[in-house]
């Protein structure tokens, strides 16, 4: 089994709580299963067999929660050099509106292009995990 890094990290990327990849073992291709399609497509058959749990068959990509983005905005904040902004973004962080205010905060300090690097890191990193724990060889 073999996958293209690219298309895993663009499945990572559009994940969402309606949104779902799938590996197929046989064709060696992701799945995107969206509102009862399969990449574009009417396919009750196949969505059956997703649903009913053919691992072997469709192996699930992580899904949002799997990748915890929080997490990562933690991490990077506190692989900042201790100062002004270290501190900001660790109090944007709290409470409601974390996200918003998490991107508010790398706009004043300019850390955009860095918090993005670092977060592109974390989901290539996810991304070669998963592939080594299903056993999925990665083409570059």
């Amino acid at each position: 089994m073999k996958v293209k890094l690219q298309e895993v990290l663009e499945a990572l990327d559009g994940v969402g709580m309606d949104m779902e990849y799938y590996y197929d073992t046989k064709n060696e291709e992701i799945l995107m299963i969206f509102d009862g399609m399969v990449n574009g497509e009417t396919d009750p058959d196949l969505i059956e067999d997703i649903e009913e749990g053919f691992i072997e068959d469709y192996i699930p990509l992580p899904r949002q929660y799997d990748m915890n983005e929080y997490r990562m905005m933690e991490e990077f904040i506190y692989d900042l050099p201790a100062g002004r902004a270290q501190d900001a973004l660790d109090v944007a962080i709290r409470g409601k509106g974390a996200f918003r205010r998490f991107k508010d905060r790398l706009y004043d300090f300019d850390l955009q292009e860095k918090w993005y690097k670092y977060r592109d890191d974390c989901y290539e990193q996810i991304a070669r995990d998963w592939c080594e724990r299903f056993g999925i060889e990665i083409e570059e």
